[in-house]
């Protein structure tokens, strides 16, 4: 039985013993003490019997605010409404609501939300649409309804494995997001998974093995011939446009597209000559890594010869003041090959690589400024070989250092060697243009003097 006392103040809250109290001052108003809790509830008798309806916890909810939701739901007791009902599937709809939350396909939504919220494609208006496009086209149809903590490995492979060996570049850009998803989803403590399902360290990793060393052997970029280099920088002089000017970085950078495309005057010290890609763009995202790029001559003459538009920190933004997309450089590719295939019939084409079908395979950016520059600094008949630290040709790729060198190389990074090899590239790329530029010189010198 409860203990029925006088209208109970804050203090009498405070200091009662352990039991149950008619609190008054509200109709059917209660205070319950014990060991473990001490809460309101609100005692009431409809048809169906008695109830005790839980109000709160104490000291959360106050004696006041108490009072005022007791009066509230007696009034609407009276009224014969069944507030125990209410509260019933008041819970069973926000139980409801918690599990559609946690599909796979709700989550990979907040993760992409809060990732524009840190503005981390602020320097790409199409961010945010590409990735939820590749999420919505090849993984939502396979996982997304499904509760992110039954997610399984064996889902993840079963979704990469038939776009693996047709569209490498967007399984692996797939693989990368759902990684990313549960990874943040781990961090929010929204899933609680021991292992990250999009985790190649582990068992992922394992079951695509097959798949892995499938794709390493059989996808190559399409680069242009390293003898051909000196040429190619000749003709794209003739094009004026964003899209020209950074194919010309990205190769004498030997540079990946991304970090090209998204590169800000903020990241270039001119008078350093050094470029520094931020880790949202560079591919391997591990800490303490040197992103240095070491500018020759050549690139810091094409930045200062950069316009600046208003507005927009981007070196190569488009009409809009955005960064060039990825199909902006291969559509300048493809138009310098269709220019050249005018004069020569040959075009710029890998002389390497042929398409599946057998066709001529146009040169891509990312072979053209990795591969090329990579097969120009390990040639003998360049002699490069032994003119040049291999392990600084890595590291000018941005590569992670060897296993095999075992910290051989760990004297600084190596900016000395660096930064000479970067400038005999930057020397090679521009020699036939100085060439040139050379012959009109001397031809203009020669008949002012005839004159």
């Amino acid at each position: 039985m409860a203990r029925t006392c006088r209208p109970f103040t804050a203090l009498d809250i405070k200091q009662c013993a352990t039991g149950t109290y008619a609190v008054g001052g509200a109709t059917g108003l209660y205070f319950r003490k014990n060991k473990s809790q001490s809460l309101f509830f609100l005692r009431y008798t409809d048809e169906t019997g008695r109830h005790d309806l839980s109000l709160g916890q104490y000291p959360s909810l106050t004696l006041v605010k108490a009072r005022e939701e007791a009066n509230r739901l007696m009034s609407r007791i009276q009224k014969g409404v069944d507030v125990l009902a209410e509260r019933r599937e008041k819970q069973a709809s926000a139980a409801r609501r918690k599990y559609v939350k946690h599909t796979f396909a709700d989550v990979s939504r907040e993760w992409v939300k809060d990732r524009v919220r840190l503005n981390y494609w602020k320097n790409d208006d199409r961010g945010e649409a590409r990735t939820l496009s590749i999420l919505e086209m090849y993984v939502f149809p396979a996982i997304g309804s499904k509760d992110i903590n039954k997610v399984t490995v064996d889902d993840v492979c079963n979704l990469l494995t038939p776009i693996w060996t047709t569209k490498y570049s967007t399984a692996r850009k797939a693989k990368t997001y759902i990684y990313k998803v549960f990874q943040w989803a781990i961090a929010k403590k929204i899933c609680k998974l021991h292992e990250n399902p999009g985790d190649s360290r582990f068992s992922l990793g394992i079951l695509m093995e097959p798949l892995q060393k499938h794709a390493a052997t059989s996808k190559h970029y399409a680069a242009c011939d390293v003898a051909e280099i000196p040429l190619f920088f000749f003709h794209s002089a003739r094009y004026n446009s964003a899209s020209a000017r950074a194919c010309e970085f990205a190769i004498l950078t030997c540079s990946r597209s991304k970090a090209v495309r998204e590169a800000t005057w903020d990241e270039i010290d001119l008078n350093k000559g050094v470029w520094t890609i931020p880790v949202e763009h560079d591919k391997i995202k591990t800490e303490g890594r040197d992103r240095r790029i070491f500018l020759s001559n050549q690139a810091i003459e094409l930045l200062r010869s950069l316009p600046r538009y208003p507005g927009s920190k981007v070196l190569f933004p488009n009409q809009r003041g955005c960064p060039l997309s990825d199909a902006a450089l291969t559509m300048f590719l493809r138009g310098m090959h269709e220019d050249r295939m005018v004069t020569d019939g040959r075009g710029w084409i890998d002389p390497m690589l042929k398409k599946a079908n057998g066709n001529p395979a146009i040169i891509t950016i990312h072979g053209s400024a990795r591969a090329t520059f990579r097969t120009w600094a390990k040639s003998d008949i360049y002699e490069n070989n032994r003119r040049f630290d291999q392990e600084a040709v890595e590291l000018c790729l941005l590569h992670a250092k060897r296993d095999a060198y075992k910290g051989a190389y760990d004297r600084a990074f190596l900016e000395r060697e660096r930064q000479l090899i970067m400038s005999a590239w930057g020397e090679y790329c521009w020699s036939m243009r100085n060439a040139r530029k050379n012959d009109q010189q001397r031809s203009t010198t020669s008949r002012t003097r005839s004159k």
